[in-house]
This record gives structure tokens, sequence and C-alpha cells, in this order.
């Protein structure tokens, strides 16, 4: 997310899971335990990214004939956007 506060800036992947913040534990009674995230996550606009996650400006994904060619597309991506 620091990123995007740079004028310009591209963010290239996939959409991260949105599972961020702290996890907090919660005893119930009987003994049960379950979990709640304690702290929100936030973009520079203030736009959640829990349950959203991090969204890129440009979607790449690595592809199996890649990985068997033993390249990388996303830096392969970002070598096209930089030298545009």
């Amino acid at each position: 997310m620091a990123y995007r506060q740079f004028p310009g800036s591209v963010v290239i992947g996939s959409t991260t899971a949105g599972a961020d913040g702290n996890v907090s534990d919660i005893f119930l009674p009987g003994n049960v335990m379950t979990m709640i995230s304690g702290l929100g996550i936030y973009y520079p606009d203030k736009s959640e990214t829990q349950r959203v996650g991090i969204v890129p400006d440009i979607e790449v994904h690595p592809t199996i004939r890649g990985i068997m060619e033993g390249r990388d597309e996303l830096i392969e991506k970002a070598v096209e956007i930089i030298q545009a």
C-alpha cells in the first residue's frame, strides 16, 4: 500500500487474500475459544483491505508454462511497463 503513495506507481500481481490485521483470542464459557480480527487495515484513501485484499492495478499470474520454462511473468510484466 505504501507504493500507492508514490505518483505514477503501478502495482502488479494478484489480489491478496484480505486476511490482514492482528488476531485476538476470545475464550467463551465451556472452554470454547474463538478468534476475531482486532485491527482494521486500510488503503491510504481509508478504504478497507480486510475481506477485499490488495487489488493490483494490473493483474498478472504465474502460469504453469512460465514456471516450467523458468520464467517470472510478473517480472517480465514489470520490465514491459518500465520500458513503455
